[in-house]
């Protein structure tokens, strides 16, 4: 939808956004240029865009009046909605919630997650209904995915309108500005910003007060999302950034020593999340084991074929394989757990789905870009790659064989036509298709195949 002109609903906005300011109707707005390059930006989130920091009409100075200031901002806001499309999202005041309006009388200025707080309530922020509504909260580490939902109590009524997961670069890079945006608003330090996110939510009152700043973050972005989500997908980016120092890697060692694998009691000591911690002790003690690297031989690949099938026969159809298998079969080859799982995961159970489905010389790469561009989907999370699998035009491939198949494809193009990842729609890649010559698999790659299968035929096929 397409507004070329301001609507009654934008100028109550533009009021909302002078009041949210603590400016209206006070004349001393006009002495102050820099809450009305404010005021315009507030006034576009609030309406369903992007942040946008475009400067005002060179009219605007420091003498002009309220009214005229007003008069400015709407048709600098008019003319931005002229070119800009408006997502029907139905909004209300985020003080419209009772449970809020009781944690604004009894916040506490002296606390950095209050001061936040009290800043977005005192600005009475539009948010979306429908996600007000539904105001899940989450007092997890885990990240929120349509599949820890399902035991989630409260999201059993979750509408489908509602987006979860197949998060946007886009949408990570606007919800970590709006995070700047408020930090600096109140005069928060990143320092202290980093150690509010880092704490795990101790009751409710704490999981309402991160929803309060998850809406926040939300301001801008289209589609309609959990305000639980939002504040996870912060904490995440902000804990999970950056490498590890030999310090760190010293104190993760040290600490599993002597306490044990309690991850979440890690995480608040060292400011990272659970899921990273975890990685990286498994990381340094396959190191400590020294560990065989490099590639896979064909008796490695026939040995895990072997230990997998003995760990779940039916390993094709049901997949259950335990962490506790992969330790075994990575043991056995002196490989990591990570190192042997990917194996079967990326090569070993593609080629066997493939075998069985009769489309083990199959290319389908060319019929996965049409897909993508007939579709438009040109980032991982907009794709649902369990749809995917099932037509039949990819008929024995996985979810991550696809996967990779599309990051294979993404990986030429970027180094064809120098761009950046993200850069890379599918469009991008179809014209690098088209115009790019390929070479036939390698006769060696074709027999090593063949002995593989050949191997799962005699040896687990025929058995079972």
């Amino acid at each position: 939808m397409f507004v070329p002109a301001l609507s009654a609903n934008m100028r109550r906005w533009t009021r909302v956004s002078l009041t949210s300011l603590g400016q209206w109707p006070a004349p001393g707005l006009g002495q102050n240029v820099a809450a009305a390059q404010q005021l315009y930006n507030c006034s576009l989130v609030t309406a369903g865009h992007r942040l946008d920091s475009c400067s005002l009409v060179s009219s605007l100075s420091q003498q002009v009046k309220t009214a005229q200031i007003i008069s400015i901002v709407e048709a600098e806001v008019c003319k931005k909605l002229s070119t800009a499309p408006i997502h029907d999202v139905a909004r209300c005041p985020i003080m419209s919630c009772e449970e809020h309006r009781e944690i604004k009388d009894s916040l506490d200025k002296e606390n950095s997650l209050d001061l936040l707080v009290g800043h977005i309530l005192e600005a009475n922020i539009l948010v979306s209904s429908l996600a007000l509504q539904h105001n899940i909260v989450w007092l997890t580490a885990n990240r929120i995915t349509k599949t820890q939902l399902r035991g989630y109590a409260a999201a059993k009524s979750l509408p489908a309108s509602i987006t979860v997961g197949r998060v946007t670069s886009s949408t990570d890079n606007l919800i970590i500005n709006n995070w700047q945006d408020l930090l600096a608003s109140v005069g928060v330090t990143q320092e202290m910003g980093k150690r509010e996110i880092q704490c795990l939510p101790t009751d409710r009152t704490v999981g309402i007060k991160r929803n309060i700043i998850g809406y926040f973050l939300l301001q801008g972005i289209p589609e309609v999302r959990l305000a639980a989500e939002s504040f996870q997908r912060l904490r995440v980016k902000i804990l999970a950034s950056g490498d590890f120092s030999e310090e760190e890697d010293r104190d993760i060692i040290e600490f599993v020593e002597k306490k044990g694998k309690k991850w979440s009691e890690l995480s608040r000591k060292m400011e990272r999340i659970p899921d990273m911690l975890r990685h990286r002790y498994n990381v340094l003690k396959s190191k400590e084991a020294l560990v065989t690297e490099g590639e896979y031989n064909l008796e490695d690949d026939c040995s895990i074929v072997s230990q997998v099938f003995k760990a779940d026969k039916d390993i094709l159809t049901d997949g259950n394989v335990s962490r506790t298998d992969w330790e075994e079969i990575g043991r056995l080859l002196n490989r990591s757990v990570t190192s042997v799982r990917d194996r079967w995961t990326h090569y070993l159970e593609p080629t066997l789905r493939r075998y069985h489905a009769g489309t083990l010389d199959t290319d389908v790469r060319e019929e996965l870009i049409n897909y993508l561009v007939e579709n438009k989907l040109n980032y991982p999370q907009d794709i649902d790659w369990d749809k995917l699998v099932k037509l039949p035009d990819f008929a024995g491939h996985t979810s991550t064989s696809l996967i990779l198949l599309r990051h294979s494809l993404i990986t030429c193009a970027r180094k064809k036509y120098s761009m950046k990842y993200d850069q890379v729609t599918a469009d991008v890649i179809q014209h690098y298709w088209h115009n790019t010559s390929r070479q036939k698999p390698k006769q060696n790659q074709i027999e090593r195949t063949g002995a593989l299968v050949e191997y799962y035929i005699s040896e687990i096929e025929m058995k079972n």
